[in-house]
């Protein structure tokens, strides 16, 4: 502790590298189906009736793809001008039937559920940056409870539901490619009785030289300015919710909405009870997100003036452990203009260093033992 010159052993950490899978598309001609070369057809375990369409050819990891078919759907079109796009993004179907893509960049693997517009997984190293509760329901009879939802049009509570009302929607699948894809979301009856404003929200799930970026615009179609508020209501899984301390908000208010205080906050952010709190003027840019075993996320953003942290504590008693809500948002009102469009994105890097927690309880308990030593040059 404190300035010891000397720090923990750490054990290499070993890469995971998932095998690749390709799964080759059947193809027509005129008159006859024409099947791939043997040698590869006995490494598709997927077959295809003579008469079905032909599927766009995929690549992505046989974990994923595991005991999922791929959909069936007509070809993919834009929103507007319904040019036909190219899609070579996993189309598949998710828990519940859902419509889920699963998009690939080397080793790292997202799942984008197109009800809600929510990422639900960003798989790097071998392990989850993100994370869905138990409680989480994939039947469209509310927004499904984890991942990166957006709080749109408005943030906690108000004159409409909770939240808003993008994340419980069905987005419109636009753009698909292996390493991100395109939602949209426009007016629904359903949205206008809560909202009555034309608008088209665009979200971006990319993976992009090994972080996960996700972008959101806001275009005011209406003959009129309209104004919301919302926030990237991201659910982080880490080892343990004391193993948690966010950087980067020291220097700014703090306003706990739980008692309806307000602080400075001098030093980093740590979980000891139930928390929810408003961080105003944020300027810092990556914030930093420990949640144990050696691992370390940068939370990069712009467009989002605020941000919020969040733990139900023992609220949520069965997994409160386990997850910790580390939120880009703007929480005052955002006034946008007939015409114009608003733009707010976030981008999460990880850093990993492996900790073996046997050997670290061990080096709790025996702070002088040799093997918990490394002796500085």
């Amino acid at each position: 502790g404190g300035a010891h010159p000397r720090t923990r052993r750490h054990s290499a950490y070993s890469h995971f590298r998932l095998k690749i899978c390709t799964m080759s598309a059947v193809m027509m001609n005129a008159s006859k189906l024409v099947m791939p070369a043997k040698g590869v057809a006995q490494r598709n375990n997927r077959t295809a009736a003579a008469k079905a369409p032909a599927m766009p050819k995929v690549h992505a990891a046989r974990s994923v793809l595991a005991g999922q078919r791929l959909s069936a759907r007509q070809p993919l079109r834009m929103t507007g001008d319904r040019r036909p796009v190219s899609v070579k993004a996993a189309v598949v179907e998710g828990e519940g039937g859902l419509q889920k893509v699963v998009l690939k960049s080397n080793e790292d693997v997202a799942e984008i559920y197109t009800f809600g517009g929510v990422c639900t997984s960003w798989t790097k190293n071998g392990k989850d940056v993100l994370y869905v509760r138990p409680d989480a329901k994939f039947d469209k009879s509310k927004p499904i409870s984890g991942g990166i939802p957006h709080c749109w049009p408005q943030f906690g509570p108000g004159d409409m539901q909770v939240h808003g009302f993008a994340r419980n929607l069905q987005w419109e699948l636009t753009i698909a490619t292996l390493d991100e894809c395109v939602m949209t979301l426009v007016p629904t009856e359903e949205s206008l009785k809560m909202w009555p404003h034309q608008f088209k929200v665009t979200q971006t799930i990319s993976l992009k030289g090994g972080n996960l970026v996700a972008t959101m615009n806001v275009e005011n179609t209406d003959d009129k300015e309209f104004s919301f508020t919302g926030s990237y209501h991201t659910y982080f899984a880490v080892h343990d919710i004391a193993d948690v301390k966010v950087g980067g908000l020291e220097g700014t208010k703090c306003l706990d909405r739980l008692t309806e205080k307000t602080s400075d906050v001098t030093e980093e952010v740590t979980i000891g009870g139930p928390v929810d709190s408003v961080y105003s003027a944020v300027s810092t840019t990556p914030l930093t997100l420990e949640v144990g075993l050696g691992r370390t996320i940068s939370i990069g953003y712009s467009g989002w003036p605020d941000a919020v942290v969040w733990s139900p504590w023992t609220d949520m008693e069965s997994c409160y452990r386990e997850f910790v809500c580390v939120e880009n948002a703007a929480c005052d009102s955002v006034t946008v203009p007939p015409g114009m469009t608003w733009s707010a994105s976030m981008s999460l890097h990880v850093t990993d260093q492996f900790v073996d927690p046997q050997l670290e309880a061990y080096c709790d308990a025996n702070p002088e033992a040799a093997e918990c030593l490394v002796y500085e040059d």
